[in-house]
């Protein structure tokens, strides 16, 4: 009889898990309006169960997530490393300028992120970047091998962030 390696795996998109944010991508030469979205997020984590019977705590991984969207919520999300936008900030405003587009916005509703550009899978990358630190310091992560974060920016339109954290058993 052969021995299958298992693995198990929780996956989590309840009502906590969104935000609401404005953006606008830059592709083709050009840039977007800038326009909004009701995000939603997923998170899936595979894995081996712990002594408990369960890869991660459903309610942790919740309530970090959580905090991560609440971060992004209600904001004009920026591309802070894209060479197609410029970003400069001064007396309260972020002037922002990308191909035809010139866009002057308060400060305070604004979030200049560590990404290129502000797409889906962007955003998912930027949760995933955003909640590890958390897990890592709350230790639920001990029997993860792979996160994968989803963002949802339009009715079954979901951006994708996908990490390795340890190597699964053989």
């Amino acid at each position: 009889m052969q021995n299958h390696a298992q693995t198990f795996a929780v996956d989590v998109h309840p009502g906590e898990l969104h935000f609401n944010s404005a953006h606008f991508i830059t592709f083709d030469s050009s840039c977007e309006n800038l326009h909004g979205h009701n995000f939603h997020v997923r998170i899936q984590a595979h894995g081996d169960n712990n002594d408990d019977a369960f890869v991660i705590d459903f309610v942790q991984l919740n309530r970090l997530a959580a905090e991560v969207c609440l971060s992004l919520h209600d904001k004009i999300l920026l591309p802070g490393t894209s060479t197609e936008v410029t970003i400069e900030e001064g007396d309260g405003q972020i002037e922002v300028a990308s191909y035809d587009k010139r866009f002057s916005l308060p400060a305070v509703n604004c979030l200049i992120l560590p990404v290129a550009n502000t797409t889906a899978e962007m955003l998912a990358w930027h949760i995933m970047e955003s909640l590890l630190p958390k897990l890592e310091a709350s230790s639920a992560l001990t029997h993860v091998e792979t996160l994968e974060v989803a963002v949802e920016e339009a009715d079954n339109q979901w951006g994708i962030c996908r990490r390795r954290i340890k190597s699964g058993r053989v």
